[in-house]
């Protein structure tokens, strides 16, 4: 099963500690091809999750809380998409709830839990804890247990046999073992306790296991691999422990590794023996550019009129305007760096950097932007736009453009940011080759990687436009980002369509990818709307679905590649003229003709969960407020509309879904 998504619970139950160790864990090691995401337990029962979702964690914490909030709906859609092609992944209380029976702390009444489990990915039983003294919530029970690896299970996994450790101590901290685990014939013991502990039976119980449930699989892990203990909030650990601990972090991180691969998961690679996990970037300034040293030296001005001393202190972050590496107002920032830098959840001071106003366009040195050639983008725009109607000489979406190698989230620096998102130009965009917090809809993800184009802009729609709805912007930039590929001579049949309400996927025979992913967030003052339209889209990144670029050559090989300067250039024009014609014309024919003609749903027979199951036939939008609409194929044919905001379309299934 494909998917772009890891899933993290982190509903009651879970502990705090496991939670953000799981998460810096997962990232550093499959952060290259997916999406790290929190979900909840309403998430897991009732919205579409399964599609997207490459492996699903459940962390430590406590077994009870899980069954009470997960039981019924939740653990069967989780064992159901599991057997269909899932990974599962459960840590400490994680890998009790995944069992078909547990035992916990029998001999201590007050902490006794003892019962069947209704997820069964290991059908056997789950005792523990395997050490004495367990407290919740706390580390005071805490241990380094010594687990001895299964090299015949593991080996193909580690670049060679040599690599392959013993045994490694791992953080341990009230989990159970799998008792008899070599009796099941789906169930590979990946690791063991060294010290039997509590277990009488056995002289190594299971540790780790591999279980294969129908097509997909799962592993349960009693210890805490998933803990960086450099990391550790408590580090009242005696002193050998940590220092055992600190020498098996390498090996804790190559037997995860090892284990994401064999559950046939993207992993990073080796480099010199050591796991070449990655590590997140700093923070580049962003470089404010201009079509001209005008345009450029009037967004400069409106946004000092908002700073005092060349700094904005806005509602999500700090943002410091520069003029040059020796601006004097980079030591304010290099102190509030230094201050902030062990505070991972507080925004860092983002920094703006001024052009020479003198230079058209009005941009930096090619050589600090190595991954995008600003110049080559004006010069995409203003080609792009001669194509248009006289000339395009009154376009201007795109003719002020800010540019970040390594940003938090473009989206979030224009949206979050009221008071200096009020003092840019409509038609301004930020774009960043790499985003450290990606947005998208909903609880949806977007991947942020290298080759792909990542970029959100500002737009002013009035109230007085009473024709042309807000709701319909989103619809635009996705049939945009289409016609910008399928318009070029040459490139008019490349497979590239609308899913309904704001995504872009690809046609590849008769399976369907994601190839794009749109956002738009809205604030009202006065008489207009703020809007900020975000897009992702995979243009030369094969992972973690394919690109357009791959697309397009399946499709045509002779066609040449289509450079992330050249796209976004033609997308915003494509966009401006659609939303030039909107304001003046409203929603109607001249739109959704081509909108139906591109979109995947027309006659379309779904499911419609959000009304007592009713089979509809997709019929298109309303062209008043861009509702979906439907008619119910069976009794009295009743019209159904459906608001693109709340609700999900899961076309593999034939569902459209309540998304919460």
């Amino acid at each position: 099963m494909t998917g772009i998504n890891v899933l993290i619970y982190t509903g009651n139950g879970t502990s705090p500690n496991s939670v953000r160790h799981t998460q810096k864990t997962l990232k550093s090691l499959l952060g290259h091809a997916y999406d790290v995401v929190s979900v909840d337990a309403k998430t897991l029962r009732v919205e579409p999750w399964e599609e997207t979702c490459a492996l699903l964690v459940i962390p430590g914490g406590r077994d009870l809380p899980y069954c009470n909030d997960l039981n019924g709906v939740a653990t069967s859609r989780i064992k159901q998409y599991v057997r269909g092609g899932g990974r599962y992944l459960g840590l400490c209380a994680g890998g009790y709830f995944g069992s078909s029976t547990i035992e916990f702390e029998q001999e201590r009444k007050d902490m006794q839990v003892c019962g069947k489990r209704e997820l069964e990915l290991f059908p056997g039983l789950c005792r523990g804890t395997v050490y004495p003294g367990f407290v919740y919530e706390s580390e005071q029970g805490a241990r380094s247990a010594a687990v001895r690896l299964a090299n015949e299970h593991l080996q193909a996994y580690y670049p060679s046999d040599s690599l392959v450790p013993k045994s490694i101590d791992m953080y341990y901290n009230g989990g159970g073992y799998f008792a008899h685990a070599d009796q099941y014939p789906n169930v590979q013991v990946l690791g063991r306790f060294v010290d039997a502990g509590i277990c009488k039976d056995e002289d190594y119980p299971a540790a780790a296991v591999y279980c294969s449930v129908g097509h997909g699989s799962a592993v349960l892990i009693s210890t805490h691999p998933e803990y960086d203990i450099t990391h550790l909030e408590q580090p009242d650990l005696n002193t050998a422990m940590f220092a055992e601990l600190i020498r098996s972090e390498p090996d804790r991180k190559s037997f995860l590794r090892a284990v994401f691969a064999k559950m046939d998961l993207q992993v990073v690679g080796y480099d010199k023996n050591r796991v070449d996990e990655i590590k997140v970037p700093d923070l580049t300034p962003i470089y404010l550019t201009a079509m001209n040293g005008q345009i450029a030296k009037a967004v400069a001005t409106n946004l000092q009129t908002e700073a005092n001393d060349s700094v904005i202190t806005d509602s999500n972050d700090t943002i410091f305007l520069t003029n040059s590496n020796e601006d004097p107002v980079l030591k304010k920032l290099e102190a509030l760096t230094v201050d902030d830098k062990n505070d991972e959840d507080k925004p860092k001071p983002i920094e703006i950097r001024f052009p020479d106003y003198t230079s058209n366009p009005a941009c930096p040195d090619r050589s600090l932007t190595p991954y995008f050639d600003i110049k080559k983008y004006y010069e995409a725009l203003l080609e792009r736009r001669d194509k248009e109607w006289g000339g395009g000489k009154w376009y201007r979406f795109g003719n002020a453009l800010m540019y970040a190698e390594v940003i938090n989230s473009t989206q979030t620096i224009l949206d979050k940011n009221y008071n200096f998102a009020q003092q840019l130009p409509t038609g301004l965009a930020c774009i960043a080759t790499t985003q450290l917090a990606a947005r998208a809809r909903g609880r949806n993800s977007w991947v942020s990687q290298m080759g792909a184009l990542q970029f959100s802009f500002v737009l002013r729609h009035s109230l007085r436009l009473s024709n042309s709805p807000v709701v319909f912007l989103q619809y635009l930039i996705a049939l945009a980002v289409v016609e910008s590929v399928r318009t070029r001579k040459g490139y008019e049949e490349v497979p590239l369509r609308v899913k309904w309400p704001n995504d872009v996927y690809a046609e590849d025979g008769d399976d369907l990818k994601k190839v794009g992913g749109l956002l738009v967030n809205s604030s009202f003052v006065q008489d207009e709307f703020l809007v900020v339209i975000g897009c992702g889209i995979n243009v030369s990144n094969p992972r973690p679905t394919v690109s357009i670029n791959d697309v397009i050559q399946k499709h045509n090989s002779s066609l040449p590649k289509i450079a992330p300067e050249d796209m976004l250039a033609g997308i915003l024009v494509t966009f401006e003229k659609f939303y030039s014609d909107f304001c003046e014309k409203g929603m109607g024919s001249w739109f959704l003709d081509l909108y139906y003609k591109r979109w995947l749903h027309s006659d379309k027979i779904v499911t419609l969960t959000t009304h007592d199951n009713v089979r509809v036939k997709i019929t298109g939008i309303t062209s008043d407020y861009g509702m979906l609409e439907a008619i119910a194929i069976e009794g009295d044919k009743k019209r159904y509309t459906l608001q693109p905001d709340g609700n999900s379309f899961d076309m593999l299934k034939g569902l459209i879904m309540k998304k919460m």
